[in-house]
């Protein structure tokens, strides 16, 4: 199993199924209740307004948005792109819609301009050579 780093308590741990170490996944449950019964009683909060009135970490409420677990989550205009630093197209993208574009591109010049070498021609008796060396010495 790969190591990885708990994103509660920072400690390393083996990483399974389960995003948080052993130690912590009780807390991350709770919260995760806290959070699924404030977001059934208010379907209109933000990511902000959900870690305030469930009384957890921001930081869970984004990890479970980007685990995919909480979906239905409308995301404050505070997302900014990763290169830029304009409004994001959305939190799991992190990118405005120009330098996704731009990332676009540069990729498919890369893969462009990858060139796969030529395939060697392989003759038969082509590695039998130091046999016949060897038979000429007899």
């Amino acid at each position: 199993m790969p190591l990885a780093s708990c994103p509660r308590c920072k400690k390393m741990f083996n990483k399974g199924a389960s995003k948080v170490c052993q130690a912590c996944s009780g807390d991350e449950e709770s919260d995760i209740e806290k959070i699924t019964r404030i977001m059934d009683a208010h379907i209109d909060l933000d990511a902000d307004e959900i870690a305030e009135k469930a009384e957890v970490d921001l930081a869970v409420v984004l990890r479970l948005i980007d685990d995919g677990r909480l979906a239905a989550v409308r995301l404050d205009a505070n997302v900014m792109c990763g290169r830029c630093g304009a409004p994001a197209i959305s939190m799991s993208k992190k990118l405005c819609q120009k330098c996704l574009d731009d990332l676009n591109a540069e990729v498919m010049k890369a893969r462009s301009g990858i060139r796969l070498g030529e395939k060697k021609q392989v003759q038969l008796g082509m590695y039998s050579a130091p046999r016949s060396k060897d038979e000429n010495k007899r």
